[in-house]
This record gives structure tokens, sequence and C-alpha cells, in this order.
């Protein structure tokens, strides 16, 4: 939120309350007409300025369909993933527990030291609100990488003996992630005219967070789940019941998915929770011109995860053309499918005079898509949205669709999901696009159903279908299979495959001499780096590290 002007000014503002935070001599001889720290906590409006600075790390786009999809198994980089290969030794230094990985929870406990004694106002209930739901989201990233964490709940120097101090366990981080959460909710509005934090984002996050640690506990046997599970339902009941937003459509099943995430102006849409404004020489991003380069693309393991258009899935469905010939992949099956992955048909580039070029499929290029499987959501066509970093689409933060699939996975996990239920949020994600409605019942047996490594239902087994493919591309697929403990799905020769080559009638082959993954379950967890052990030996390292 802001010109140009307002962030150059917040980060000069950061870096002067780091120059002298530790110095009281500098403060003291600070001229009074200047900004310090010691004349800048005076107002809500300065704490409310503070915050503005943690907005633009909410999202990024690439950083979604890129560096966290890459890891999983729908798309397939053009270079392996030594992460997910088994060939990232530990690191010495850095490895995301670096000074600068926690430097923005320094900067929020930074303000937070300073808020009391500051004449508590409307403005400042609002800064305290949005600075708390912030440490709860960077905690979260924490959390998913490293599992036990310090809690840190203020800002450090050099002598503070928290500095040596052991690792939290999960549930300790997670309940102060909650409770910031609900200091959120509370204190947030319902609607901004500012594009800031809301109550609903708050309770989004809470419901992201406790379904995630929820089932996480269950299939990692980590320890009770079901109150988690149960908090995720009740925040994101609260969402649904408000009533403030719905599924977006224009009643165009072949085209809303598409058109949904390519859109200039989100303020306003039913599906924004919390969305991310892009204008013209004020705030800008490259996304476009890097998903037309995108050197990934989605694996044959997703792609054959679409159903047909009778809800059925390839394997049992009559309407199955098959995938010898690279478009009759796309026929009779679910819109979303044609709306996700580049087929010839659609225009790949729509130049300034009109003139509009498409691409042959299948085409396998390294530098740009080495599956054939082209990821689109995003993808504006137009060239005014390609050219470097001139791309003014606007961004989901907190989707309501996927507040949605994620509500009912959390009733399916609490074997509470009815019809009703599942009518009230797939069945609306379908509505969108034309597809038959989901039952209790399911009415098939997949026999290409993933072995989740332990038994569930073929409803869930469903839910996590729907989940894969509504909100594909939006960096949640990796996090899924953790919390799933569902690693071992990555062994799948085709999660490394691409489609089918003419020249050889055969899924491309993307790494010669590599035929399939080998999983191992430390890497559930990232570990943690040698210097940070040696230099504080409480810290103690992640299984199998």
């Amino acid at each position: 939120p802001g010109t140009k002007m307002k962030k150059y000014f917040l980060a000069g503002l950061v870096s002067v309350f780091f120059l002298t935070a530790c110095n009281d001599d500098f403060l003291e001889k600070f001229p009074e007409d200047k900004i310090s720290d010691a004349n800048f906590w005076k107002t809500g409006a300065d704490f409310k300025m503070y915050a503005s600075q943690f907005y633009p790390t909410l999202f990024d786009a690439r950083l979604a369909w890129y560096s966290l999809d890459n890891f999983s198994d729908n798309p397939v980089p053009s270079s392996r993933n030594a992460y997910t290969w088994g060939e990232s030794p530990v690191p010495s230094s850095g490895g995301g527990w670096a000074k600068t990985d926690w430097l923005q929870i320094r900067r929020v406990n930074y303000a937070l030291d300073r808020i009391a004694g500051v004449p508590e106002d409307a403005t400042l209930k609002l800064a305290h609100g949005e600075l708390r739901f912030f440490r709860a989201f960077y905690y979260f990233d924490k959390l998913k990488k490293f599992g036990e964490v310090p809690w840190i709940a203020k800002s450090l120097d050099t002598e503070s003996e928290e500095l040596n101090a052991p690792r939290d366990s999960r549930e300790t981080v997670v309940n102060n992630m909650l409770a910031d959460l609900d200091f959120a909710i509370e204190n947030l509005p319902e609607t901004s005219g500012e594009d800031r934090l809301t109550k609903f984002a708050a309770l989004n996050l809470k419901g992201d967070i406790a379904l995630y640690e929820g089932t996480f506990r269950k299939y990692h046997n980590a320890g009770a789940n079901e109150e988690l599970l149960r908090k995720s339902v009740a925040a994101y009941e609260s969402i649904i019941n408000s009533g403030r937003f719905a599924v977006w459509s224009t009643g165009k099943p072949d085209k809303d998915y598409f058109d949904l995430f390519v859109q200039y102006e989100l303020k306003g849409n039913s599906e924004g929770i919390f969305v991310q404004r892009f204008i013209t020489d004020k705030r800008m991003h490259n996304n476009v011109r890097q998903l037309g380069e995108p050197y990934t693309g989605y694996s044959k393991d997703f792609v054959e995860s679409y159903l047909c258009t009778d809800g059925l899935p390839i394997s049992v469905s009559p309407l199955y053309k098959g995938d010898k010939n690279f478009a009759d992949e796309f026929v009779n099956r679910d819109p979303r499918m044609e709306q996700s992955i580049y087929q010839a048909k659609r225009p790949y580039r729509i130049f300034d005079d009109g003139t509009t070029n498409y691409k042959a499929m299948p085409e396998f290029q390294n530098n740009y898509c080495p599956t054939s499987y082209y990821i689109i959501k995003g993808y504006s066509p137009y060239e005014r949205d390609r050219l470097p970093s001139t791309s003014t689409t606007d961004d989901f933060v907190f989707r309501y669709g996927k507040v949605l699939i994620s509500y009912a996975e959390a009733k399916a996990e609490l074997n509470e999901c009815t019809q009703d239920i599942l009518d009230k949020t797939v069945n609306k994600l379908r509505d969108r696009v034309g597809m038959p409605h989901l039952k209790t019942e399911v009415g098939f047996t997949d026999p290409a159903w993933p072995d989740w490594g332990m038994q569930i239902s073929p409803l869930l087994n469903e839910i996590r279908r729907e989940r894969r493919l509504e909100i594909c591309a939006e960096g949640n697929r990796w996090d899924d299979l953790v919390r799933w403990k569902a690693g071992k799905l990555l062994e799948n020769p085709k999660t490394i495959q691409g489609a089918k080559d003419p020249a050889t009638n055969a899924n491309r082959v993307l790494y010669p001499g590599y035929t399939a993954r080998k999983w191992s379950d430390k890497l559930y967890l990232y570990p943690v780096p040698l210097q940070e052990i040696t230099l504080n030996p409480q810290l103690k390292q992640n299984p199998g590290w």
C-alpha cells in the first residue's frame, strides 16, 4: 500500500531504527526535529505506518508456482530439485535460519515492544492487530520449515539470553501464533477502505494454521489434533457465515476460472478475502513474463488427476480419449484443465496491434516448458503484461475458493462432511466450471487413487483431488504433502515425466538416467544449519540430518 515515496521513507525509517536501537548515546544526541526511535513512537498512526512495510511480503506469485510448487508432484522443473532428490547437505549457515530469515519477526517485535504506554485509539488498535497478524504469519513459515523453533516475543540484542534458548515445542509455537491471531481477529475491522488487513484475513490465516498443524499431528502421530481441526472449522465457518464472500463467476464455465487470475482489479471481487493490488507506475510485477519462460511445467501425474466431465476419473470414465494425441487429453475433461494448462487453441501472445500468436503443441523446451504442460494460471497473453516488470494483474493473498476446499477437508477429517457441507463448498467450485457435484458416497473407486501410506475414505481422496486441482500453482502442494505425510508420492515416476512425446510415443523423460526419486522422511523438516548449533548447543538437529 502507498506510493513509492512512502516506501522509500519506510525503508529509511527502518534503517534508522536498527542503527540506533543499540546506541543510547546516539539517541540522546539525535536532533529533536529529526525522526528517531526516541521520538517516533507517539501515536497509532506511527505504528500503522511502520506496519505497512510488511504488506509486500504477504504473497509472491512466482514464489508460489515456481519456488514452492517445484518441490511437489505438481510441476517438474527443468533441473532436478536437489532437496527432494536427497542431494542437499546440511548447510553450514543460512538455510532459512540466518539473521535475515528472522529479520521480519524481529522487526515486528521491535514495534510491539514500544506499543505499551502509547495512548490507545482506533488506529493503534488496528496497527496492533496487524503486527500480531504478521508475527503469526512469519512464524507459520518457520513452523513449516523447521517444526520446533524458539518462540521469540521481543526484539533481541547481542546480549539477549534468548539467543541461547532451546527450540520451543510445536504446541507452544502454534498456541502463540493462534493467540496472536485471536488478538488480530478481535482488533481488526471487518472491512478496510485502505486495502489493509481485516478480521477475515486473520480468520483465514488462523484456519490455515490450525488445519496444517491438526493434520500434521494426525498423520505424523505428533499429538492431539481434534481440537486444532475444530478451531480450523470454526475459523472457516466465521468467514463462510459472514455472507461477505462468494465464488466468483460470470456464468461462463469455459473461461471464468482462467479469467479469475488475470484480473487487473480484484478490489471488490467476491472471492477476495485479501488481495494484492498492482497499479501502473506505482507497483508492478514480472510474473506474467516469467510464466512465459517458466523453466517448469506440470507433470503427467498432475494432468492425469483431472476428472472427466462425467465426474469420473480417467481410469474408469468412457469419455477419456487417451493421451497419444496432446489435444485429446483435454477432451471431455474438467474445464479447469484447459484453463490451467496451455493448449494450442488458446492465444499465447496478443500484441498491441491485434496480432495473435499460438503455440503448436506438444512443445518440449527446457527454458520454456520441459513437460509441454504450460502453467497458465495468472498468465495474461497480452504483450503489455509480458513487458519486463510492468504487469498490473492483481493477486489473491487469501481466496474464498481455497477457504471452501479447506473447510470441506477439515470437516472430512472429523468425519463430519455431509452432503450439505459439500454443496456449500466443493460443489460451489464445481458449479463455476459446470462439473457434476461430488457426493458423500463418491460413487466410484479409482484404481489410481494415491497410496497415502494409510487408509483414507473415498470422500477424503476426492476432496484432496479437488484441492490439488482448484488451488494448483498457488504454492500449497508441498505443504499439503508434508502435513499429510505423503512424501512417498514423489517416488511415482510420472511425477517427473511430461506429455507423450510423438518422437518416442512415450511420456517425455526430463532427467535422462534418473527414472524415479527415492523419498526420505527426514525431508519433512529442514535441517538446522551447523553454525547455529555450534553457536547455541541447546538447538537440536531435526531427525535424520
